[in-house]
């Protein structure tokens, strides 16, 4: 028997060393026998060392006697051990395979490569992977996207879904309702085609497979336009292939399919409404109008007729026609088909009272009083059409997150015109600015002197130069080529994607993106992607793709009514025959008519109106309650995903924190003896110089920073933060990008000199370490291993524990010219924290109480991130730090993945948890909530089960989570969850108690009861049953208004109240008081006759 088994596997989905990294870990460790574990994020590589003999000892394995029986035990027990370590890695929500020698192999030359590679081709390779992995399937020749118009619930995505799977050629299709989109992937044909006939082939191979596709969904009943159809596998560049179609031309078609849906279905319901308001007018002004039928139809009964025609068979055409068309394509009965039926027996039924009152039709007694209700079926689909008016308009609001993504790309652009004179050619490796040849514009370019012109967005090439002014928004992604700032770097504010609330510094060469916002000075950038190869375009593609997973609950009332619809037509037919066959009556055209009557009453007592409001209700009035909680819950898959939700993901800045900075510690480290100390203004205490000094020079600086440091100052000394009154001059302030700000500080015998200069910013900048600089000329970061240690090193190390970026000051006393003359010596350290909101640590300590996990993503520093978390109550091995945007989706997948059950349950097999994970992926995770403020939370909140974004956040993340916290109280995310549940709940009980009455109501339609009670359902009553059902669950819905969000307490404890609970403490509130009231006057009346103290009672009372 060997002595141990090693297992080498390949885990893919982890994001970091720290989380991830660790979480595998520990899961391998979990392994009886384990010796050793590692787990490798940068190379996706875990292996895992077991000793065999205490493997086989702790599991109670045997080994084989003899050396042939022994060896294929011995290989029986390993698979078994790597059966065990895809277990463990798998139920902590990872994907893995073990890997054979070839693999291992591989893994090592790419960490080798990984090592020796410059980190921005790291994180650009492992954004490209990501992104390509959420893509459908990587084997085509080709993709196609498609407007798909006409569709209204789940059942119509499943029916061109599958349109689109007929058709020879595509292998997998996808339809996302609330954007009206479709996608389809092709087979791998193009190698035989290019043989025979080239790309121009492939290319109209893909093209006619998007005709066929767009032609068969206009088969079935919808209206279909191409948006693009690309050929993929031709050439290097396909992934900025984006079929001609810009994200402003996706926005504009996207708008237009909006506008067109709201306006059929607004049109439709006009029609309804001009013609239904009248007929239910004369209806009830006619009522108790005494009639002979004898004599014909009345005047009144004409004008119904002609008033519900048009809405009949005119609003009612759209119901008929999806009827048709789901019962030929899908053999499907859903809800239209319900309301086509329902509406079309009481027309029918009315028609035939109308026609039996003009042929003089004697039906025998009991019958005379029957008159027409052509108001019923009007009413009906006039009632249907504004649900659908409101569906389409609660579903373009969902697809405006896209259009609001869509809309930060600048239309226009303005395209530099570089002579050739201007570009030199890069002469070594490693250059930031391109690879060795290449020719780049020279960084000492006067890039305003440049000629330029404005281009659309759709004509920018790569390789172009853009000019982008201070506040505009940058148009593509690319590269800095050059600017006109001080130390060739300038500012982006990159929010949008990254969420961070402060501006990245950029030096030449470095990565600018799309939608981000240029600050401070004029840049040059050359073009590296445009179309749908920018970052801004795959983060659009993502969220399309996750709005497309969602499942309405609506689709349970689809699902019961196709069940339901052909019982209630096998109920009538079967009414129908009995009536014939077993009525008593003589007269063979009174039987007829009392069948026809019982069989209409059936179909109209059982229409579907209860099932079609037991949701739409029960959303209207919760919706309307979060409202007015503070709460925007946008419809009922929200509902049925919030209900349900065990974990909640936390973005760090603008959620937990205020994503406001603020001056944190401190530490003025001026010795009492120091020069400085002289000549300092009146008022102005010696431990506050630091910040003073700091305030001076930070007073025209627009760095969040800055600010933060002359807030700070003015909240000290009020407005006059220089002392301006007492003769200090500022004067000098120059920024360096990326490093910091010098200013000169003067005023009459200050420090011995005059004046001094002050310098506020990193520990290179601040220090004048010039040389401590790298091949990108960024400054490197503070470390306790630097070659030179410097004044406050310790205090910045302390501050980052703390969650804090300390920033020095330093001064140089004198004004001297020669800058390598000066003397800089660090005075203090300031720290800056973006502080925790005041509900933070509530809001998490309640959630852990209703028994949510809590995790935070950050794209912050992990000590920051870790620091904050401690702060808050959130475990550090639920924290996720220095995430990028797809990494936070991933994380999402991941954690809807992960099977969270009790390790230690020695009842529970591997096998049996791993069956578990199985049917849990099958179901497509479980319920993770997402809660963010920014652009770069987007793709996370559409991902996620239920997306909850921050009211004063971005609109975009407004637009694409399902909830939004109006008032930008965490609070509310425990009372969304409490209120989603008690929302669902009553949705869950109106579906009961609709398909209870349809069971209960049914016999009496039928006449079941008719041999005990001598009664019978005439359609007219039918009708009325049929509006009570209505009426009912809308009634259950409105009790959703008593509900009241619970309070909060400083330890997380939930206080439900309402106005029940409410008046019962009212009420139990007063009859205490009378109780002691009438026991404090009894005592004292007692106290009295037998001449007792009552101070024993005054004390009692008082207590």
């Amino acid at each position: 028997m060997s002595y141990v088994h090693v297992v080498n596997m390949r885990v893919i989905g982890m994001m970091c060393q720290k989380n991830c990294g660790t979480t595998v870990h520990n899961a391998l460790l979990s392994i009886p026998g384990v010796t050793e574990a590692r787990a490798t994020h940068a190379t996706s590589f875990a292996t895992v060392t077991v000793d065999m003999d205490k493997y086989i000892e702790e599991e109670g394995l045997t080994t084989g006697k003899d050396g042939e029986e022994q060896e294929l035990q011995e290989t029986k027990i390993k698979q078994k051990i790597e059966e065990d370590a895809l277990d463990a890695v798998e139920c902590v929500g990872f994907d893995a395979t073990v890997l054979g020698p070839n693999d291992i192999l591989e893994d090592i030359e790419k960490a080798k490569t990984m090592e020796t590679a410059p980190p921005t081709s790291i994180i650009e390779d492992d954004f490209d992977e990501k992104i390509e992995s959420s893509s459908i399937v990587t084997n085509s020749s080709g993709k196609a996207t498609f407007q798909v118009g006409g569709m209204s619930c789940a059942v119509c995505t499943g029916r061109v879904e599958r349109a689109l799977l007929s058709v020879d050629g595509v292998v997998e299709a996808s339809v996302s309702l609330p954007t009206s989109r479709a996608r389809v992937v092709f087979e791998d044909f193009s190698q035989h085609i290019l043989k025979e006939g080239g790309p121009e082939a492939v290319k109209k191979k893909v093209s006619m497979l998007a005709e066929l596709c767009a032609s068969e969904v206009q088969q079935g009943g919808y209206n279909c336009e191409i948006i693009s159809a690309i050929a993929l596998g031709l050439s290097d560049t396909e992934e900025d292939d984006d079929g001609g179609v810009t994200l402003a031309d996706n926005a504009a078609r996207m708008e237009s399919a909006r506008k067109e849906e709201m306006k059929f279905w607004r049109d439709l319901l006009a029609t309804a409404c001009i013609f239904t308001i009248p007929l239910v007018a004369i209806h009830f002004s006619t009522a108790k109008i005494e009639h002979d039928h004898n004599h014909g139809p009345a005047w009144f009964e004409w004008v119904s007729l002609i008033l519900a025609t048009p809405v009949q068979f005119g609003v009612g055409k759209k119901f008929y026609v999806s009827a048709y068309h789901s019962f030929v394509n899908g053999k499907v009965l859903g809800m239209d088909f319900l309301v086509a039926m329902g509406t079309t027996a009481a027309y029918a039924y009315s028609v035939t009272i109308f026609l039996l009152e003009e042929v003089r039709f004697e039906a025998g007694p009991g019958t005379g009083h029957l008159k027409p209700t052509f108001e019923t079926g009007a009413m009906l689909l006039m009632f249907v059409t504004f649900g659908k008016f409101l569906e389409a308009y609660a579903k373009g609001k969902t697809a405006s997150a896209l259009q609001k993504l869509m809309e930060l790309q600048p239309v226009i652009a303005t395209r530099a015109i570089v002579p050739p004179d201007y570009l030199v050619q890069i002469e070594e490796d490693g250059d930031a600015r391109g690879k060795k040849g290449d020719y780049v514009v020279s960084a000492n370019t006067h890039i305003n002197s440049l000629q330029t012109e404005d281009v659309d967005i759709k004509d920018v090439k790569i390789g172009d130069y853009l000019l982008v002014l201070p506040g505009a928004r940058i148009p593509t992604d690319g590269v800095l080529a050059a600017n006109e700032g001080q130390g060739k770097g300038s500012y982006v504010d990159e929010a949008a994607l990254s969420g961070e609330p402060f501006p990245v510094a950029k030096a030449l060469g470095d990565t600018l993106y799309g939608s981000t916002i240029n600050q401070l000075s004029v840049i040059l950038m050359r073009v590296t992607a445009t179309g749908s190869g920018t970052v801004l375009a795959r983060i659009v593609r993502l969220i399309d793709e996750a709005q497309g997973n969602r499942a309405p609950i609506q689709a349970q009332a689809d699902r019961i009514a196709s069940v339901f619809a052909p019982i209630v037509l096998m109920l009538s037919a079967i009414t129908f025959i009995l009536w014939v066959a077993l009525d008593p009556e003589e007269e063979f055209k009174q039987k007829i008519y009392t069948a026809i009557m019982s069989a209409i009453s059936v179909i109209v007592v059982a229409c579907p109106c209860a099932l079609g409001l037991a949701t739409p209700t029960a959303v209207m009035v919760g919706t309307g309650v979060g409202a007015t909680n503070g709460l925007l819950i946008k419809g009922g898959a929200v509902l049925e995903a919030a209900h349900g939700v065990d974990v909640v993901v936390f973005d760090k800045t603008g959620t937990i924190t205020t994503g406001r900075a603020v001056l944190g510690s401190r530490y003025e480290l001026l010795q009492e003896d120091d020069d400085l100390a002289v000549g300092l203004p009146s008022g102005l205490r010696r431990s506050d110089v630091a910040l003073w000094l700091a305030s001076c020079a930070e007073l025209q600086s627009e760095h969040p920073l800055g600010r933060a440091i002359v807030n700070a100052g003015r909240g000290i000394w009020g407005g006059d933060v220089s002392f301006a009154k007492d003769g200090v001059v500022v004067s000098d302030c120059v920024v360096v990008p990326g490093s910091g700000v010098e200013c000169c500080v003067a005023k009459e015998g200050l420090g011995g000199y005059g004046s001094v200069r002050v310098r506020v910013g990193n520990r290179q900048f601040v220090n004048d370490l010039r040389e401590e600089t790298n091949n990108n000329n960024t400054k490197t970061e503070l470390s306790p291993s630097s070659s030179e240690a410097c004044i406050g090193d310790k205090e910045v190390l302390k501050l980052r524990e703390r969650g804090q970026v300390g920033v020095y000051v330093s001064i140089c006393l004198g004004n001297k010219s020669s800058a390598d003359e000066r003397d800089w010596r660090v005075i203090g350290v300031l720290g800056i924290v973006d502080p925790v909101g005041l509900e933070a640590i509530s809001t998490i300590a309640a959630l852990h109480k209703m028994g949510v996990d809590v995790w935070m993503c950050t794209g912050d520093h992990e000590t920051t991130a870790f620091a904050v978390a401690d702060e808050v109550g959130i475990n550090r091995r639920n924290v996720c730090a220095g995430v990028k945007p797809e990494g936070k989706a991933d994380l999402v997948t991941r954690l809807q993945k992960q099977y969270r059950e009790n390790e230690n349950d020695p009842s529970t097999t591997r096998s049996v948890r791993r069956k578990r994970l199985r049917l849990r992926r099958e179901q497509k995770g479980g319920g993770v909530a997402v809660v963010g403020d920014g652009i770069n939370d987007a793709v996370a909140l559409a991902r996620s089960d239920v997306g909850i974004a921050i009211g004063a956040g971005t609109e975009v993340a407004a637009e694409a989570a399902d909830i939004v916290l109006v008032k930008s109280s965490l609070h509310d995310v425990v009372v969304a969850l409490h209120l989603s549940r008690v929302v669902f709940n009553r949705i869950r009980l109106n579906f009961v108690w609709a398909m209870g009455y349809n069971l209960f109501a049914l016999p009496f339609a039928a006449g079941a009861f008719y041999p005990w009670f001598d009664w019978r359902l005439p359609p007219a009553f039918a009708g009325l049953m049929m509006a009570f059902s209505s009426v009912s669950v809308v009634s259950s819905s409105l009790l959703l208004r008593t509900y009241s969000k619970p309070e909060i307490e400083e330890d997380g404890t939930l206080i439900q109240t309402n106005c029940f609970t409410t008046i019962t403490k009212c009420l139990s509130g007063i009859f205490l008081k009378c109780c002691r009231r009438s026991v404090a006057s009894s005592d004292h009346r007692f106290n009295a006759v037998h001449g007792r103290d009552n101070s024993d009672f005054e004390h009692m009372e008082l207590t």
